[in-house]
């Protein structure tokens, strides 16, 4: 690869480049609105989305957007998709569908759709000829580069639709806006490796990244800091968590490992965590569980079928005896 196009690859797939477009947007919002403009951000399906939508919030914050819940006086609308539940994706185009009316009345509204839907092309096409009132589509790979899409909505004619389908490292550094103050989410892994027969996450969300471990407990440690009490870790397939960092010494951190080194951070707060497969939930995992006090006794397990053929042909990698030894096991250690 050379030296050009190592440049565009930091570029894309860094938030340093959309911190110039934050501050390019900052001056077109206050030369554009009186007051500061309002933005309605809606998540559909998975606590994945919940906190993606977070940094959503986190970005917008940024650039001088405050919120509403009040569609009617939004100037934009980000809808979040899933395309895991059938209920959430149906909710979708209903709901994009009804905002016709707010974009007749306020031609200056923007309206996006981004996430798992947005990521299928078939979907995306659908968007494009029977939505034109959608001004913003992007897919899973590109949300950090909102600013950019937002710039270029502000700054050119015509719709924005980007649904690149090249996966990349976690993008860091972009800013939050939790909802709670009290219970908070830390995705710590996005996207999967099992590709379980009846799922479209792997396609949609791209095959597994962890996120470096530093970054995890500097998260962790600023949520609690600011008064966090119960903090969920969050990832498509959780507990096959494996930091792209190792330790000083080279051994690597999985998912018990991260657990345990949360769990020693100062502070009053208690730890959660899903979604778990159970082909992953091992011994170790187990067994640090029941050693580390801040971690909770819960355990998000699906089981999906009691049958070894189904779960064969589901292709979940594991059979009914081992699904009930990891509950056995986790009733014996934290009865």
């Amino acid at each position: 690869m050379n030296s050009e196009n190592t440049a565009k690859k930091t570029d894309d797939f860094s938030f340093e480049k959309q911190q110039e477009y934050i501050e390019l947007l900052k001056q077109i919002i206050k030369n554009k609105y009186q007051n500061p403009p309002l933005a309605m951000v809606v998540p559909y399906g998975c606590q994945q989305n919940v906190s993606d939508c977070e940094r959503f919030k986190g970005i917008l914050s940024e650039i001088g957007y405050n919120f509403t819940d009040d569609a009617d006086k939004a100037d934009l609308m980000l809808y979040k998709t899933c395309a895991v539940r059938e209920h959430a994706e149906d909710r979708v185009f209903g709901n994009i569908g009804a905002l016709k009316h707010y974009k007749r009345r306020n031609p200056n509204l923007i309206i996006g759709v981004c996430g798992c839907m947005a990521q299928q092309e078939t979907v995306s096409e659908r968007f494009k000829k029977s939505y034109p009132y959608v001004d913003l589509l992007f897919g899973t790979h590109v949300e950090h580069k909102l600013p950019e899409f937002l710039y270029r909505l502000f700054t050119e004619k015509g719709r924005v639709f980007e649904t690149d389908d090249t996966e990349h490292e976690i993008v860091e550094g972009i800013p939050v806006l939790r909802d709670g103050t009290y219970k908070g989410w830390l995705p710590i892994m996005h996207g999967c490796n099992n590709f379980c027969t009846y799922c479209i996450v792997p396609y949609v969300r791209g095959r597994e990244h962890s996120r470096k471990y530093t970054e995890i407990l500097k998260e962790a440690k600023e949520m609690v800091a600011a008064g966090f009490k119960d903090i969920t870790l969050l990832g498509q397939n959780v507990n096959s968590y494996n930091s792209p960092e190792k330790l000083p010494d080279g051994s690597e951190i999985n998912f018990p490992k991260l657990l345990e080194m949360i769990n020693e951070i100062d502070g009053d707060f208690r730890i959660r965590f899903m979604t778990s497969h159970p082909k992953d939930c091992s011994d170790e995992l187990l067994h640090t569980m029941s050693r580390c006090k801040k971690v909770s006794r819960h355990l998000h397990l699906p089981f999906q079928s009691g049958n070894d053929r189904v779960l064969n042909k589901m292709n979940r990698k594991y059979t009914r005896q081992k699904y009930l030894s990891r509950i056995k096991l986790a009733r014996s250690l934290m009865p």
